[in-house]
């Protein structure tokens, strides 16, 4: 089950030096909840203090993949290269919110990967984040599945300078390949963008077209 903004999340704070900034939020704001987030992208579109979100579907990566995102959210392409042990692909995605530093990026590595060991990759990608960003602090891991498809998230808390950012890392296999992405925004948008991202995170539909287990 996922946690949310609870107790155990207000204690990694603490450690940071930032619950005076969380009680401030709260004081101002109602955390939305999983079940609001899903009810709206089904419905798509959701308001929240004075915002408007609707969303659409994406079909990324030559169909393999979709996800439902805000509307908001704009493509800024990345690229492509060939990877130099074989003829996969190698590509990334990057989609910003226009009015904010909300930013989801999604990359398709050559990293072969089976569905079943989608949780241990996102471990091992964690373990490497928190060795090169100092002060990192894991909130929760989590493993979702669905329709067959298994995705692993791992959630934590960055302070950078003047300012701490949220980020919650997700994987899954697509055709035998690691699939990686990342909702990363600053902590004044958690108590929309943390649950929001778990529901657009369920959305995805992965066409498979290589059975890998």
């Amino acid at each position: 089950m996922t946690i949310y903004w609870d107790e155990k999340i207000l204690d990694v704070w603490n450690s940071i030096q930032t619950r005076r900034q969380l009680a401030e939020m709260e004081e101002q704001q109602v955390q939305l909840t999983l079940a609001e987030c899903l009810d709206g992208v089904q419905k798509g579109y959701m308001e929240y203090e004075g915002r408007r979100f609707e969303f659409e579907e994406k079909v990324l990566f030559d169909g393999q993949l979709g996800i439902q995102l805000p509307r908001s959210m704009q493509l800024m392409p990345r690229g492509r290269g060939s990877n130099s042990a074989g003829n996969h692909q190698h590509e990334q995605l990057t989609y910003k919110e226009e009015n904010s530093e909300v930013m989801l990026g999604m990359n398709h590595m050559a990293h072969l990967l089976p569905m079943s060991g989608v949780e241990s990759f996102v471990q091992a990608m964690t373990a490497q984040i928190k060795k090169a960003q100092a002060g990192l602090q894991v909130v929760h891991n989590e493993l979702i599945e669905q329709d067959g498809c298994r995705v692993a998230c791992s959630e934590f808390i960055i302070p950078v300078e003047d300012k701490t950012y949220y980020q919650i890392l997700f994987a899954t296999s697509v055709n035998g390949r690691a699939l990686l992405g990342s909702f990363h925004f600053e902590s004044e948008e958690v108590l929309v963008w943390q649950p929001l991202a778990h529901a657009l995170i369920r959305t995805l539909r992965v066409e498979q077209n290589v059975n890998m287990t």
